[in-house]
């Protein structure tokens, strides 16, 4: 089995970005902003504990698991620790560690090589829709954010999730040239790993924040629905919806002519959904 040479880079350091220049006063009363950035410090500086998962699933393929071990980690793991220290710039009352804590507890439980997929090509399946997802969360969190800080950061961020998006994809070819699953098997995949995303990481990480920017409030069902609400109203004007579709259907085993036609209809179902 053929896979592409690495290519990782360390393309920026978190030495790099000044947060002593962060502009805290224009950021500091966004609360929408705070439980964005803190959601996802909370799962990004937990990638030793997914990575490892993945790295036990690939072994006897070095070329994989010398990728994750010494890049993706270690990218995934700067990513949570740059966003953390945003969070802790501008909003130092936030008890980040302690309520980290709590979060990497019930987090942890999910991170498990059960909850992979079996096949290795179709867990390269769903690792594109993480990082889709990814991309697309900081495309569109750069598209809101004005604080120039905050978008040099968060451009960083998504290049790395787009290279990540690339190499996943890579590797699914090579190892679907040999397990060859075909369209239905692929956009089952898919569709498994949207709704385990929306439905498990994204919650558990805003149910943690929430309750840590709120001490002294019961978290309550209603309060992640109007987030909901919030990011619903917001993602129709600054989520990238072409650029999640193009990345999703990419992996499907079909003839690109199909895909083109498809991309703008699903565009329109995807907003209806989201």
């Amino acid at each position: 089995m053929l896979f592409p040479a690495n290519r990782g880079r360390q393309s920026w350091r978190l030495e790099d970005i000044p947060f002593d220049a962060i502009d805290t006063a224009s950021v500091r009363d966004d609360e929408f902003l705070f439980l964005m950035l803190a959601s996802a410090s909370f799962v990004e500086i937990l990638a030793e504990t997914y990575s490892g998962n993945l790295i036990e699933h690939y072994q006897g393929n070095a070329e994989v698991t010398d990728w994750l071990r010494d890049f993706w980690q270690k990218e995934e793991t700067q990513h949570g620790r740059a966003l953390k220290a945003y969070v802790q710039t501008v909003w130092p009352e936030f008890d980040w560690e302690g309520t980290h804590q709590a979060f990497r507890i019930e987090y942890s439980a999910l991170c498990t090589v059960e909850h992979l997929e079996p096949q290795r090509a179709l867990e390269l399946v769903a690792r594109c829709v993480v990082e889709t997802g990814t991309s697309t969360f900081y495309r569109a969190l750069h598209d809101y954010a004005r604080e120039p800080v905050l978008r040099q950061l968060i451009d960083n961020l998504k290049m790395d999730e787009v290279s990540h998006y690339s190499h996943f994809r890579r590797y699914f070819n090579a190892y679907n040239a040999i397990e060859r699953h075909g369209i239905f098997a692929v956009i089952a995949t898919i569709w498994r790993r949207v709704r385990e995303v929306r439905g498990e990481d994204a919650y558990i990480a805003f149910k943690h924040v929430y309750g840590g920017r709120h001490p002294n409030q019961t978290f309550l069902e209603a309060d992640w629905r109007r987030h909901n609400r919030l990011m619903k109203r917001l993602a129709h004007r600054h989520y990238p919806y072409l650029m999640a579709v193009r990345m999703l259907i990419k992996p499907i085993p079909m003839v690109e002519s199909v895909k083109r036609i498809l991309q703008w209809p699903l565009v329109g179902l995807v907003r209806l959904l989201t």
